[in-house]
């Protein structure tokens, strides 16, 4: 539950061309949550359990029913705002100021605007059967079509209410734009364009915005549009489950790619249902192992933010043999990684080339006065992460920027976080340094510091 006194808020910001947000003046790596609930309580409840793990900021779906409005839809037929949907989410807001926390709203997307596959238009407030402007729902995305105009209304309605909350993040306008049925590409960004356009109209603190696509879209131009002030990246290990891995990839890629930073919206070891065949994975007896590596990696990807999960952080709680019972038991698995990050200035961080031995698989990340890295046995992938008793004799060379000579390295037991369990010394050969690691189990964090 919300802590029973205020907590200090920080100050989060972002700046126009910076790869983090600013912690208290300081680039920093964050930590977020995606919750959800059956009622109002349970996501109080997940904002406390975010707050005891000092994570920074919460992302809300604001179409959830148990917020109230009509069936979780924020607006009537006619575009007004649903005053019992916009005071649940505004008492959200002060609950998650309460714990020190952020909110990211993230507004509509494919669940609202499909009729066909798992969908609620049925129940959409914009649908002509239910007195709406819109006989199809792909009118939202027709050029100032009457649904499209009346729609951006009440946008812009909400984002002025909301924006008076010191602890609003960021926007996301728009989520997953490609999965609705019938919208090209073009619509998409014109769309998220004539939604940011609004965002930054309306909230007088210009906080960033943005919106998003499913992984795999193909929808370049969409990522590429000034709609976007950074990327919401929502990777789902397909088709094996291998998270870390993936999320390295996919976050490197788009930053070369985009040129922007990338904050992960959410993700997941799959992104089908924990119930169904598919999404078994996320529930397998090891897969905690696989969402500590992938956390890991969130870190020294690039990313802005870690965790950011999917049904571990919230919406496992809407399956009976899960409930909020199996949510909590993955609330602290970010632990490890919040303390070894904590105080880490990522000024001009970015990725560093790195060449490892072929037992271990990992990635640094830093610039020319420190670099930080993590590495784990290579052999331990879903989808029993399995790993060997000890690994060994393992080197990862890294090209280094800038020109200190002698770097300290400490190394991390990536359990804890905090406890150094060696260090070592070593000199630049060229441009790259190459270190030892020490024998470990599972995985090893360092740290590396220029010597003056």
């Amino acid at each position: 539950m919300p802590t029973p006194t205020r907590v200090p808020l920080p100050f989060l910001a972002w700046n126009p061309g910076e790869g983090y947000f600013r912690l208290n003046g300081k680039p920093a790596f964050l930590f977020s949550r995606n919750p959800a609930g059956w009622k109002p309580s349970d996501w109080a409840t997940i904002a406390g359990m975010a707050h005891q793990q000092s994570d920074h900021f919460v992302r809300v779906g604001t179409s959830s029913a148990s917020m109230g409005g009509y069936h979780g839809y924020g607006y009537t037929p006619r575009g007004e705002i649903q005053e019992d949907w916009s005071n649940n989410w505004e008492n959200f807001f002060d609950t998650a100021e309460v714990n020190g926390l952020y909110v990211l709203p993230i507004f509509g997307g494919w669940i609202d605007w499909n009729d066909t596959g798992y969908n609620t238009w049925r129940d959409n407030p914009f649908n002509s059967s239910n007195g709406g402007p819109a006989g199809d729902p792909r009118e939202i995305f027709k050029k100032d079509s009457p649904t499209q105009l009346l729609y951006l209304k009440w946008f812009k309605m909400v984002v002025t209410r909301w924006s008076a909350h010191k602890n609003t993040l960021a926007w996301e306008a728009v989520t997953e734009v490609n999965l609705i049925n019938g919208i090209s590409q073009s619509e998409g960004i014109y769309f998220a364009e004539q939604l940011a356009k609004v965002v930054r109209e309306a909230d007088t603190l210009h906080r960033p915005v943005t919106s998003s696509v499913a992984d795999y879209s193909g929808w370049t131009n969409f990522l590429h549009s000034d709609a976007l002030d950074f990327i919401s990246l929502h990777p789902y290990a397909l088709p094996d489950g291998k998270l870390d891995i993936y999320l390295l990839q996919e976050v490197r890629q788009y930053m070369d790619l985009y040129h922007k930073p990338v904050l992960i919206g959410e993700s997941g070891l799959r992104a089908a249902t924990p119930d169904s065949a598919d999404g078994k994975i996320t529930v397998l007896p090891n897969a905690r192992t696989g969402i500590q590596h992938a956390i890991w990696a969130d870190l020294v990807s690039g990313a802005m933010n870690g965790r950011a999960l999917w049904w571990e952080d919230g919406y496992g709680i809407y399956f009976p043999a899960l409930g909020m019972y199996w949510v909590e038991k993955y609330t602290d698995v970010e632990a490890p990684v919040v303390q070894f990050s904590a105080g880490v200035n990522m000024d001009g961080f970015k990725p560093i080339p790195a060449w490892a031995s072929g037992k271990v698989f990992g990635a640094a990340l830093g610039n020319e006065k420190m670099v930080i890295g993590w590495y784990r046995d290579a052999s331990c992938e879903p989808p029993d992460w399995n790993m060997e008793p000890v690994i060994s004799n393992q080197t990862v060379t890294l090209t280094i920027p800038g020109t200190a000579a002698s770097w300290l390295v400490d190394f991390y037991n990536t359990k804890t976080g905090t406890e150094i369990v060696s260090s070592t010394t070593v000199t630049r050969n060229g441009g790259t340094i190459t270190i030892t690691l020490p024998d470990f189990t599972d995985d090893i964090a360092f740290k590396i510091h220029a010597q003056k």
